[in-house]
């Protein structure tokens, strides 16, 4: 690639790789500063068709998979910037090869309509030497080409014995102490992705290598082309578990990903007791970004063999995306009693033993990913909450929800026992138009639900909950009047929802 196609200032014109010394007399330093010379003397015709334009020749994150090793490489999160307007960029070119190295093409810009003169090292990208590490302490470098316009020295490399690019050696300062951009500039140049120095370290690894700074970071990500997916096999392999009651979902079990596979959902346990803390990993080692709704996830649990939602009810509404090479990480703490109050986590609380489904909101074409664990714990016994007021009337029961008194719209919600539940296989299912589990009751919109269904003993038909409006006609979609049959813990109920005249 010739790096000069792509050099250009706000104003359009080309840039070479030349420099000048400048004299800072406050500066003490042995390496004078830096500066980028517009050498062209005349602006180019398209001048002003081209102001304010990125040179950076890349929208899409890229991708590249390199000969010299069964890799495919990206950067993630490849733009950093500074509260005081400088900005880097940093994407994948070429692929390794054996006559060079994987090459990276950056931009480096000054976004303020002034002059600036500043440290190099700040935008991370222009460190000395530009070093990546992994959680091991694995090290890989970003090293200047020999034309890059704003490195003083271009450091050597070589391919090793086992044909990998490493570099020579890091002594060489490559970058001067200062840096002078002028107003909205943009310098665009090369670097090459190069392994460890010494022999004994390991070279560029399916591994992810990350590039951190005070005001920044990013990640060169590595995988291996032919097996992007996990290594080990999940418990529940061979399996095939029923589909989640939303339409049209086509579900991407972690239990079904294999070494080939791309994208998947990871847990970092498949059996847990009760209390836990589960880690979800949504890797994406595929070519495209996955999109959705990074607050949505929903938790299931199979009850004869049928998936319930249990958590949550309620998701805001933002857009977001996991590039390739990105892992989008969540955590899920479970209780079988009253949860910790976790600000801002995923918990759930007054879960019963049993297996359960985990799932997010990410996806390129509609699929839902998701992975299934096995919860040991107590069954769930739903009791009415303790601050109601119960009022036992022979055969019908009246129950007072504390906002009743105050409710501006006052309701009640009546269920009435119809019948035992007969046998599914034959029974209608038309016939009801609801079924629940214990874990659903202790959720906001089962509210009304969760303070009568429990209050069924023998010799009682009717429980009359008095709440507000909002607690009573959820389930009904605010309509008055609207009955539903429900299925609950092997009888069928019909519950029914009104405002009262106040």
């Amino acid at each position: 690639m010739n790096r000069r196609h792509f050099l250009v200032t706000a104003a359009g014109s080309a840039l070479l790789a030349g420099c000048s010394a400048l004299e800072d007399p406050d500066d003490g330093a042995e390496r004078p500063p830096f500066q980028v010379d517009d050498v062209d003397d005349e602006p180019s015709d398209d001048a002003d068709a081209d102001a304010g334009k990125s040179a950076f020749p890349f929208d899409e994150p890229s991708i590249v998979d390199f000969e010299t090793a069964p890799l495919t490489a990206t950067v993630v999160g490849g733009r950093v910037s500074t509260d005081d307007g400088l900005s880097a960029r940093l994407e994948f070119a070429e692929q390794a090869t054996a006559d060079s190295p994987a090459t990276l093409i950056s931009t480096v810009r000054n976004d303020r309509p002034y002059e600036q003169t500043f440290q190099p090292r700040r935008l991370l990208i222009l460190d000395d030497p530009t070093t990546g590490r992994t959680a091991d302490n694995d090290s890989v470098y970003l090293a200047p080409a020999a034309d890059h316009p704003l490195a003083e020295t271009a450091p050597s490399y070589f391919r090793d014995d086992d044909g990998r690019w490493r570099l020579e050696r890091v002594s060489d300062d490559w970058f001067p102490d200062r840096l002078t951009l002028d107003a909205e500039q943009e310098v665009v140049g090369e670097y090459y992705l190069l392994g460890h120095h010494h022999h004994d370290r390991p070279p560029i690894e399916a591994n992810r290598y990350e590039f951190t700074w005070r005001e920044g970071s990013f990640e060169i990500v590595c995988w291996p082309t032919d097996e992007p997916g996990p290594a080990g096999d999940s418990r529940f392999v061979g399996e095939e578990p029923p589909g989640f009651p939303e339409p049209d979902d086509e579900i991407r079990w972690f239990h079904d990903a294999t070494p080939e596979t791309p994208v998947f959902l990871e847990p970092s346990a498949e059996s847990v007791t009760a209390p836990a803390k589960i880690e979800f990993d949504l890797v994406n080692h595929g070519r495209e970004s996955l999109s959705g709704n990074p607050y949505y996830w929903r938790l299931y649990k199979l009850v004869d063999d049928r998936w319930f939602p249990v958590d949550p009810w309620e998701f805001p509404l933002p857009l977001s995306s996991v590039q390739p090479g990105d892992v989008d990480e969540s955590e899920l703490f479970v209780y079988d009693g009253v949860p910790v109050d976790r600000q801002g986590s995923r918990t759930v609380g007054h879960l019963g033993g049993g297996q359960y489904a985990y799932a997010v909101g990410y996806s390129v074409d509609s699929e839902t990913y998701a992975a299934r664990f096995d919860l040991e714990a107590p069954k769930l016994v739903v009791e009415p909450e303790d601050d109601v007021a119960i009022d036992d009337e022979g055969d019908r029961i009246v129950v007072r929800l504390p906002d009743y008194e105050d409710a501006r719209r006052p309701a009640t919600v009546i269920v009435s026992r119809l019948e035992s539940e007969p046998d599914p296989a034959d029974s209608d299912e038309t016939a009801v138009d609801e079924r629940l589990i214990a874990e659903q009751l202790p959720r906001r919109p089962f509210r009304a639900l969760r303070n009568s269904l429990p209050l069924f003993e023998d010799g009682i038909d009717r429980v009359v909950v008095e709440t507000d409006r909002g607690t009573a006609l959820r389930r009904f979609d605010y309509e008055q009047d609207e009955r539903r049959t429900i299925a609950y813990d092997g009888d069928v109920f019909e519950a029914s929802g009104s405002l009262e005249e106040k």
